[in-house]
């Protein structure tokens, strides 16, 4: 009976701890959050759905308007490569001393969370050839891969999109260009000046800049 009863406490525990969140630290290989790896099928879905507007809030319609997603989020992205970019809540803020209150990150084609920010990660980019940009609260900007992985550790000021395998950053306050593993592929020795309100003392953009700064 005694085994018995430990037997059960053991699955109980082993279930419970699966249920739990994978919280990423700031090192490549880490995960923020991944749900559900979404399939081929779910891409394609997506591939048809276009963000609508209903009562000040948003949701996706496919392509006959028929609502698939119901109106949920305050901000939402066309769908790229599968997964579509979503805020809840309101906006980030950009007081370090303050944890912000809006909630963002990538859905599927059905509504479903795939990566999620949990208040401590920052995405305003689409994926662009299977990496999203993201920066850690009050910290640097990497890499994901649509399963949240992060494939490039935090280390820039600011990271733009990939096109043919190369992504414009800034580093040290210079203009730069990186693969998908991160290496440097080349550097501009000119130091650009920095953009009040835009960046922090350490020259780190907090949001999404106006102006790309780097090409």
């Amino acid at each position: 009976m005694k085994r018995t009863c430990l037997l059960i406490t053991l699955l109980a525990a082993i279930a419970a701890q699966a249920r739990k969140p994978m919280i990423a630290t700031a090192s490549a290989g880490s995960q923020i959050v991944g749900q559900s790896a979404h399939s081929n099928q779910n891409q394609t879905l997506a591939a048809d759905l276009t963000p609508v507007e209903q009562n000040g809030k948003w949701g996706y319609a496919d392509k006959d308007g028929k609502i698939v997603i119901k109106p949920q989020f305050t901000r939402a992205h066309r769908f790229s490569e599968g997964l579509a970019l979503v805020w809840t809540g309101g906006i980030p803020l950009t007081d370090p001393i303050v944890t912000s209150f809006v909630n963002m990150g990538y859905i599927d084609g059905t509504g479903h969370w795939v990566i999620h920010s949990r208040y401590k990660y920052y995405f305003y980019d689409d994926f662009s050839e299977g990496l999203a940009p993201f920066r850690q609260q009050s910290s640097k900007w990497g890499y994901i891969n649509p399963s949240g992985k992060i494939v490039v550790r935090p280390r820039f000021d600011w990271a733009g999109g990939f096109s043919k395998g190369i992504a414009p950053v800034l580093l040290d306050s210079k203009c730069a260009h990186v693969d998908k593993t991160g290496k440097i592929t080349d550097q501009s020795p000119a130091v650009l000046p920095r953009r009040k309100f835009e960046q922090d003392r350490h020259g780190t953009f907090q949001q999404k800049p106006d102006a790309a700064p780097c090409p």
